[in-house]
């Protein structure tokens, strides 16, 4: 928490908002100030840092690490996804040089949670279609849906491809854990949002991410694999852009207000990377296209820097609450 420069004292746990704590990675959230705070030279920022500034720290309660990125499909907050299961059905066959039994299993155990987060949005786009259809978008958006929800089935099986080529075995998901009923959003603030979210932010991460992996990537199948999701992470990026302008044209102040809350919390909080799980071999990383986790952090600060923040400065044009929250960030 930011203090000035001439407050010695930290204010009251009671006095704290959680939101205004800066929290670690994978989307952890602070949920309660449980102790007094201690004041320190340089408060930890997880996103793009202002100049060095004073604060105070406070102990906390905090909600489980999720590394949700890119674009779950979400019930109550949560991120649904289905279970790994034996199935050749989703696997292609892919040659890997040969890598220790420990970084195998490693590295097979990221790959597998990327492909399960691919496979989880191609129904988070099947919702969107269906919010984009039922609030009366324009029929380029509800195309685009579609497409990027294709684009979501060829990504979840080339990472199942890998992950099966790394464990030796076949993989692929089980059954979607989602009810009887599709859990629409509540209207076009919510939808905005999300669109903010998950695409202008989190997929533009994603898109970044992979780009970088396959910079470093020493298998040409992985490389060529990256690339492609690449390419289209940013489609679906724009595609978030161009909704959350949409919903501004036609929403009120609530849906602007919903969409600037999203992009200062980014600002003053940062993004979620994913975690390596037990690998921290740098080469092993490398061979199979995963980048360490502080170089995932780096691109995502970037990011969040150079294009996401810039942009919707741009978006948002000169709303004074938007303007003084991203400010210098």
């Amino acid at each position: 928490m930011e203090i000035a420069p001439s407050q010695r004292t930290c204010p009251a746990a009671a006095d704290v908002d959680p939101d205004d704590l800066t929290v670690k990675d994978c989307g952890v959230e602070v949920t309660e100030v449980i102790g007094q705070g201690t004041r320190v030279d340089q408060v930890p920022f997880n996103g793009v840092p202002p100049e060095p500034m004073p604060g105070c720290c406070y102990p906390v309660l905090e909600t489980e690490p999720s590394c949700v990125y890119g674009r779950p499909l979400k019930i109550e907050a949560q991120a649904l996804r289905s279970s790994l299961v034996k199935d050749p059905t989703w696997a292609a066959s892919i040659l890997l040089r040969p890598l220790s039994t420990e970084a195998r299993h490693a590295l097979a155990e990221r790959w597998c949670r990327a492909a399960l987060d691919e496979h989880a949005s191609i129904a988070a786009f099947s919702r969107v279609a269906l919010d984009l259809l039922r609030l009366g978008a324009p029929p380029e958006l509800i195309e685009q849906a579609h497409v990027a929800a294709l684009d979501e089935v060829r990504h979840a099986r080339q990472g199942f491809a890998i992950a099966s080529a790394l464990m030796g075995s076949p993989v692929g998901p089980g059954a979607f854990p989602l009810g009887m009923e599709v859990p629409l959003s509540a209207g076009l603030a919510e939808v905005a949002a999300e669109a903010a979210e998950d695409g202008c932010i989190g997929e533009a991460v994603a898109s970044l991410l992979a780009r970088e992996a396959a910079a470093i990537c020493e298998e040409p199948e992985i490389r060529a694999v990256l690339l492609g999701i690449a390419e289209d992470e940013e489609r679906h990026s724009l595609l978030g852009w161009r909704t959350v302008a949409w919903a501004l044209r036609v929403g009120g102040p609530d849906v602007r207000a919903a969409v600037e809350n999203v992009f200062a919390r980014a600002a003053r909080m940062g993004v979620a990377v994913p975690l390596m799980g037990d690998c921290d071999d740098p080469a092993a990383l490398a061979q199979v296209g995963l980048l360490d986790h502080e170089a995932s952090r780096r691109t995502a600060r970037r990011a969040l820097a150079e294009v996401i923040l810039p942009a919707a400065r741009a978006l948002l044009g000169s709303a004074g609450d938007m303007q003084n929250q991203l400010a210098g960030a």
